[in-house]
């Protein structure tokens, strides 16, 4: 791998503050794809595949949130698998503004969890997705009740 990837990797994944890491995920964003597709990064596709055996048919109404949404690399194989009523929050404007771009996503929100509740009322969405980012130095375990309570029971 080209050391200048190793470094945004290592940068992202240190123990700096979170104003520093949400800068460097800013500056990331427009490489970020062409970045991870280098490291053959699948967690998205496999993230993908794992909520559509949950949902078998019909997928158009289901109603998911993609937390620490990024790019929107799960939105596009949750779209590939018929999948349509996507919202996604992120505490990076920079990610967000990339996966906006997609045109996939029916809502985006600024939100860094661990230090705000998610924009949603209880029990609003099917199923919630974090992929690649629940981990210390990211989005905190601690927020796994938050995430629940924005899911419907079931």
């Amino acid at each position: 791998l080209p050391a200048a990837l190793r470094d945004r990797v290592a940068a992202v994944h240190r123990g700096s503050a979170l104003p520093e890491r949400l800068r460097l995920y800013d500056g990331w964003a427009a490489r970020y794809e062409q970045d991870v597709a280098a490291l053959e990064y699948r967690a998205p596709h496999l993230a993908a595949a794992s909520l559509s055996f949950a949902f078998p048919a019909p997928r158009a109404e289901a109603r998911l949130l993609d937390v620490a949404c990024g790019t929107g690399l799960v939105a596009r194989e949750l779209h590939r698998r018929g999948f349509r009523c996507l919202h996604g929050v992120d505490g990076s404007a920079g990610m967000l503004e990339q996966a906006r771009s997609t045109g996939l996503y029916q809502e985006l929100r600024l939100c860094v969890l661990g230090t705000e509740p998610l924009p949603a009322p209880a029990e609003h969405y099917d199923a919630v997705t974090v992929v690649g980012a629940l981990g210390e130095g990211q989005v905190p375990s601690t927020v796994l009740p938050e995430l629940l309570r924005v899911t419907k029971p079931g």
